[in-house]
């Protein structure tokens, strides 16, 4: 009589293999989230871009000022398409300057970011949580 060998994993075969998977994602899955968070920050970053680009061509269409703009509601979130992540505002619009801060929307994933509100102000000057140089701000401008 012939005995017959079982085919497959051992328990401890497949308790090794379960640690391995839960290790590789412990170490993953933050970084991602990281990646998710810096590509939403870039999103923003564009659409401020996009925005400065409709009021400078506002200013030039009003005689070389900036008051009265107000963004239009296709530019005024962060991305165009799908959920939103920030909402776009002009702030401290004069005759000669004005700001556009992108502030995360509540409720949403960015909400928690340590990057905060950006800003781009007429001038070319930027921030980040009401930084313009350190480590917050690199991390939020950097890439």
């Amino acid at each position: 009589m012939k005995v017959r060998r079982e085919r497959g994993f051992t328990l401890v075969e497949l308790v090794i293999g379960m640690l391995v998977v839960a290790i590789l994602s412990a170490i993953a899955m933050p970084q991602y989230g990281e990646y998710v968070a810096r590509q939403r920050r870039t999103d923003a970053r564009v659409a401020m871009t996009m925005a400065t680009q409709w009021v400078e061509r506002f200013r030039a269409e009003n005689r070389g000022v900036y008051t009265g703009a107000a963004l239009p509601p296709d530019l005024a979130v962060s991305p165009q398409v799908g959920p939103a992540m920030y909402d776009l505002a002009l702030a401290n619009v004069t005759p000669t300057t004005y700001r556009i801060e992108a502030t995360p929307r509540a409720g949403s994933p960015m909400a928690s970011d340590p990057c905060a509100v950006l800003t781009l102000a007429s001038d070319g000057q930027r921030t980040a949580a009401g930084q313009t140089s350190g480590t917050v701000f690199d991390r939020c401008w950097g890439r």
